[in-house]
């Protein structure tokens, strides 16, 4: 197959993100089992126009907020024709959608992740969050006839309300490299960290870990709390540390930015559990690379229960409830039977999510998009004699 995909950031850029690294796996697994790849992204300083990573080949066309006209005219210049299937985002990982079943006339796959309405109340201000929601219909009205790439069964589920059609809804869950699963693994209490990962955004809510851990310290005072990730919104950032010394907290949540891969593998086998209190996450790449190390996740309501399942790879509780947070997290720290039963089961959950097995899904998906495809036009030309 000929593939073109078309995201926001290829894996160089500096500001991607799990969504834009899941893709890149995906256009990985392609290439290895012989398809010809292209993926077209967002430019940044210091990037190559065109460029091949692990064979795939790379066109990088101006910035973020530019993307949705460019792509317009790289596909109308470039590519009409030439491709087999074509993978877009649908909404979320583009600043502005691009609308592209309007004028792609290859079969489409549409990447989403999510329904956005509770992360637009968090991060957004009031007054914008109408008129997103309004976009993510809209964008979702256009993508309608085309095959939509959903994470979890839940999402398959919740689809149809932006008006998906539920027959063209598949499931293909995130994906973990081989190589997390080999290295990692621990079956007892390693300490009493906790770890909050990703990018510092509101609806992400690390200021809900940081609350829970006023309560946690009174009953395991040597409870520490690391919160490590990517800047994104400094003036959240400066809350959060307002709120670490509003809670008497110094010495108790510690902050770390712009982590390496490193790092973050030996923070996650340094830690006890991951903590995940977002508001809503499509999947949660960050569940199956805590768990892959061993370390269970307690996770709001906000995260889909396909991803973290109460009492096997880790611990829930109704998001925004700081009293139940706090409680998972203290029973995580002091249950030395619970503990190891959670640890194992996270690592066996990682190995279900492996990368080679995972992709040869999406592969598959891929594949019956184009026979669609040509079953169609054959009716077509039948029809036409």
């Amino acid at each position: 197959m000929r593939v073109l995909f078309l995201v926001s950031r290829d894996i160089r850029h500096p500001g991607n993100t799990g969504g834009d690294i899941g893709l890149w796996e995906r256009a990985q697994y392609l290439v290895s089992e012989g398809h010809e790849v292209t993926v077209m992204a967002s430019s940044f300083p210091g990037a190559l126009p065109r460029d091949t990573i692990d064979g795939i080949r790379v066109v990088r066309l101006g910035g973020l907020l530019s993307l949705w006209w460019r792509t317009f005219l790289f596909y109308i210049s470039e590519c009409r024709g030439k491709y087999d299937v074509v993978v877009v985002e649908g909404f979320g990982g583009s600043r502005i959608p691009r609308f592209t079943p309007l004028y792609v006339k290859e079969p489409i796959v549409t990447e989403w992740h999510q329904i956005h309405a509770d992360l637009f109340a968090v991060q957004y201000p009031r007054i914008l969050v109408p008129a997103l929601n309004l976009l993510e219909r809209l964008t979702a009205f256009v993508h309608r006839n085309t095959i939509v790439m959903a994470r979890t069964d839940e999402w398959k589920a919740l689809f149809p309300r932006l008006g998906f059609k539920p027959g063209n809804i598949r499931v293909v869950p995130a994906c973990i490299g081989e190589d997390w699963i080999a290295e990692g693994g621990r079956t007892t209490i390693s300490s009493a960290r906790l770890v909050w990962l990703g990018k510092f955004r509101r609806y992400k809510c690390p200021d809900h870990a940081i609350r829970a851990m006023a309560q946690v310290v009174r009953v395991v005072p040597g409870a520490r709390l690391i919160l490590a990730g990517r800047h994104d919104d400094r003036a959240y950032e400066e809350e959060l540390r307002n709120l670490v010394g509003e809670l008497g907290l110094k010495g108790v949540a510690e902050f770390r930015f712009d982590i390496s891969e490193e790092e973050k593998r030996s923070l996650l086998d340094s830690c006890c559990a991951l903590v995940l209190p977002s508001t809503v996450e499509g999947f949660g790449i960050v569940v199956l690379e805590a768990n892959a190390r061993g370390a269970p996740v307690i996770a709001s309501s906000g995260v889909p229960e396909s991803a973290v399942r109460a009492g096997e790879n880790g611990l829930r509780y109704p998001f925004g409830q700081i009293t139940e947070l706090s409680s998972g997290i203290i029973r995580v720290l002091t249950d030395g039977e619970l503990y190891p039963q959670l640890s194992a089961n996270s690592v066996a959950f990682a190995g279900r999510f492996a990368w080679r097995r995972v992709c040869s899904q999406y592969e598959e998906v891929l594949k019956e998009c184009v026979r669609l495809r040509s079953k169609h036009d054959a009716a077509y030309r039948k029809a036409t004699l």
